[in-house]
């Protein structure tokens, strides 16, 4: 919503497998007649082929389940999709949370931390890994996420970026 409320010349779209995460922000941009903001409910591994190739800019905040899973070990059903929706040349931000204590996910820190050991798995989707970085605390503030007020400062979230690379090969442009 606050990309498309400050770039009206931008179709911003929300992509979530839950109807439920996106009925806020529908009823919000029906209310407030913003004609660019698209509400998509599909899973990234299921997007809509219309969709394919239209991302100038892919912004994926504090991901969980197949998302996350899909990110932090760089499974191809996962990336695939991303690189599906994206550009040639696209950038892709992510912003990833696990601790310890989120066992439920089988995910642990040091996983993201062992993302640039992955680069090879993101390439054979056509994705470029960028970097991955402990986010600063004005990056995770200007993600404007809800979800980051509530994790606290305590918690340590991880900036991953990519990029699509202009073939599936996995070469650099």
């Amino acid at each position: 919503m606050r990309l498309a409320r400050a770039h009206p010349d931008v179709v911003a779209i929300a992509l979530d497998p839950s109807v439920d995460y996106l009925q806020d922000g529908a009823r919000t941009a029906l209310r407030q007649r913003m004609a660019n903001a698209l509400f998509v409910v599909a899973a990234i591994e299921d997007a809509p082929a219309e969709l394919a190739s239209r991302a100038d800019e892919i912004t994926i905040n504090f991901p969980w389940g197949s998302l996350l899973r899909g990110l932090v070990r760089a499974e191809l059903r996962v990336t695939c999709g991303i690189a599906a929706l994206a550009k040639p040349g696209a950038r892709i931000h992510a912003l990833l949370s696990i601790e310890d204590r989120d066992a439920s996910s089988g995910l642990t820190a040091a996983e993201i931390a062992a993302n640039p050991r992955r680069s090879y798995d993101f390439a054979v989707a056509g994705l470029a890994l960028e970097r991955v970085d402990v986010a600063t605390p004005g990056v995770i503030a200007a993600s404007g996420s809800s979800w980051a007020k509530r994790l606290g400062q305590q918690r340590v979230v991880y900036a991953l970026e990519l990029r699509r690379l202009h073939d599936r090969t996995g070469d650099r442009d």
